[in-house]
C-alpha cells in the first residue's frame, strides 16, 4: 500500500437476537477505545437486528481489529461488501461514532444525516447507510 493511504472496510452482520440497546452503547465505547489505540476512525450502526459499520485506517491495523471484530459472540454472518484504498478519511472526527436506528425516530434521523454530511463522506457510503436506515426503520 503505498505512503498515505487508508484501507476503508464496509460490513454488516446479524446481532444476537438477546441483544441489548445496553450493549451497542458498551460496544461503542471499547470500540473508542481500541480505534484510539489503533489510529482507526469509522461509524457504526444498530437498526435492532443488524450491525453495520464503516472502519478505517491502515491496512495492517485495521486487519487485527477486523479478526476481532469477526470472533465477537455478540453478532455473526458478516459479510464485507466494500473494501478499498482512499487517501482520505470519511470520518476523521471520530474514534466510532455510532447510531441506533431502532424507530422511525427523528432525533435518529437527524443524528445519521449529522454523521453523513461531511464533505468526505463519499456518495457510495452515504448510499449504503441510508438504505441500512431505510430497513431499520422495521426493528423494534
Amino acid at each position: 500500500m503505498p505512503d498515505g493511504l487508508i484501507t476503508s472496510i464496509s460490513y454488516i452482520s446479524t446481532a444476537r437476537s438477546d441483544l441489548a440497546h445496553s450493549d451497542f452503547h458498551n460496544i461503542l465505547e471499547s470500540a473508542n477505545v481500541r480505534n484510539e489505540e489503533l489510529d482507526l476512525t469509522g461509524l457504526l450502526a444498530f437498526n435492532g437486528l443488524n450491525f453495520m459499520q464503516t472502519l478505517e485506517g491502515s491496512r495492517d491495523n485495521l486487519n487485527s481489529c477486523m479478526r476481532l471484530i469477526e470472533s465477537d459472540k455478540r453478532h455473526d454472518g458478516m459479510v464485507i461488501f466494500s473494501r478499498r484504498e482512499t487517501s482520505q478519511r470519511e470520518f476523521p472526527h471520530w474514534r466510532m461514532a455510532g447510531v441506533l436506528l431502532v424507530s422511525d425516530s427523528r432525533e435518529q434521523e437527524t443524528t445519521i444525516e449529522q454523521l453523513l454530511s461531511s464533505k468526505w463522506v463519499t456518495p457510495e457510503t452515504k448510499q449504503h447507510f441510508e438504505s441500512f436506515k431505510s430497513f431499520g426503520s422495521q426493528a423494534q
